[in-house]
This record gives structure tokens, C-alpha cells and sequence, in this order.
């Protein structure tokens, strides 16, 4: 076989994966407060490719208007998408780097204190999270942290994405992709808001891009 035959079929195969339909089959949800009263958010996680999806309804409360979904990928893409007035579905592709860095080590120091995160009556899983004293420049905050066998960072990075008009409502103090190795997910945050993991449930949720014109975001 040639070598443009083996690269033509390279990229037969390439795009056949870059098209099967995206599946989520987990759903975390996150406690925080918003102007004094308790809230709630949840994004959507694949575990074996740690891409995340974040959902008008579920994650930025029907607010986020013309926005259907983000899917984020760890290579720092993001993909934010929508239907126009004339029905096209569309996204704009956003990349960033900051959602690749490669923290070596935790920024900060351990307490000693661990707790359960997660508790429910459904035999989902829980996590236990260590605190640390989290150094996040001239930033120094308790946070709690479990090791994990996916990558949060492209949720870390989400909110630091220069252009994006909507935004998670946790995880807007610190970029924690910066600060903390891949395996780590923050499971409580003191601010703002309290940030804290309520669950880690299981869910099926299907998306298929292919019904989406792609095209980069204009700088």
C-alpha cells in the first residue's frame, strides 16, 4: 500500500471517529450560592476521553440566551453551539491553552482533614477530598481536592475563555487548571459562592455534532 493510500485512509478513520455522536454518562452536580440563596448547577462527563458538556438547562439555568450547549474537550477546544432564527444549527470553535497546562504538583499544602463528598441514598459513587491550603498567586484558599482518573481542566478553563459571554457560576475565583495536576477535582471551594460536589450520578446523554456547521470564533 502507498503511502497517500495509507494517509487517505488515515483520514477516512480520523474523520469516522470525529463523527460518531458524543455519549455522557455521568452528571456532576455542584452546590453554590448565588445572591444569598442556595443554587445548583450540573455539567455532563465522559470519563474516557474526560470531555465535558455543559448545557443551557442544566448547567447555566436557561440563562445563557442562544446558547444550547459547550462541549469541552481536553485538548483545550471548546465548542460553543446553538440554533440561529432560521433553524442552522452552528458552533463557534474556541481554543485555549491554558486549558492544557501541566501543573507537576498540588500549589499548596495539605491540612491533614479529609471528607466524604457525595453522600446519597442511591449507591452512586462519593469521593473523599483532602484540603489543602491552595496558593493560587497572591491567593492562599482552603480547598478540597480528589484524585480522579479523568481530566477536570477543561471545566477549570471554561471561564477563562477571552470572548465567551457566559459563564459557570462556580469556579470563577481561580483557574485551577494553572495550579493543579489533571487528577485533581475540586470538590468544595469558599468562593465565591461555596462551590461544593452534591453528586456524581450516572446518565445517558447522546449528542451528535454532525447537524452543527463548525467554524472558528473570530478573534
Amino acid at each position: 500500500m502507498t503511502i497517500r493510500l495509507c494517509l487517505f485512509f488515515g483520514l477516512l478513520s480520523h474523520l469516522a471517529i470525529a463523527q460518531k455522536p458524543l455519549k455522557f454518562s455521568e452528571l456532576l452536580t455542584y452546590s453554590y450560592t448565588k445572591n444569598g440563596k442556595p443554587s445548583e448547577t450540573s455539567v455532563y462527563l465522559d470519563r474516557k476521553t474526560s470531555t465535558w458538556l455543559f448545557t443551557n438547562d442544566d448547567t447555566f439555568g436557561g440563562t445563557a440566551e442562544g446558547l444550547a450547549f459547550v462541549v469541552a474537550y481536553p485538548s483545550g477546544t471548546y465548542l460553543l453551539c446553538g440554533t440561529d432564527d432560521v433553524g442552522v444549527n452552528s458552533c463557534q470553535r474556541y481554543r485555549l491553552k491554558s486549558a492544557q497546562a501541566r501543573a507537576s504538583k498540588i500549589s499548596g499544602k495539605p491540612t491533614g482533614k479529609r471528607r466524604v463528598f457525595g453522600k446519597n441514598k442511591y449507591g452512586w459513587p462519593t469521593l473523599t477530598g483532602s484540603e489543602y491550603l491552595l496558593e493560587a498567586g497572591r491567593m492562599t484558599q482552603p480547598t478540597y481536592l480528589a484524585t480522579v482518573p479523568f481530566n477536570p481542566t477543561p471545566l477549570y478553563a471554561y471561564n477563562f475563555l477571552l470572548g465567551n459571554e457566559f459563564y459557570l457560576p462556580i469556579f470563577q475565583a481561580v483557574n485551577y487548571a494553572e495550579v493543579l495536576p489533571r487528577n485533581q477535582l475540586v470538590v468544595s471551594e469558599p468562593t465565591p459562592g461555596g462551590a461544593k460536589l452534591v453528586s456524581v450520578s450516572p446518565t445517558e446523554y447522546f449528542l451528535d455534532l454532525r447537524t452543527y456547521r463548525i467554524a472558528d470564533a473570530k478573534p
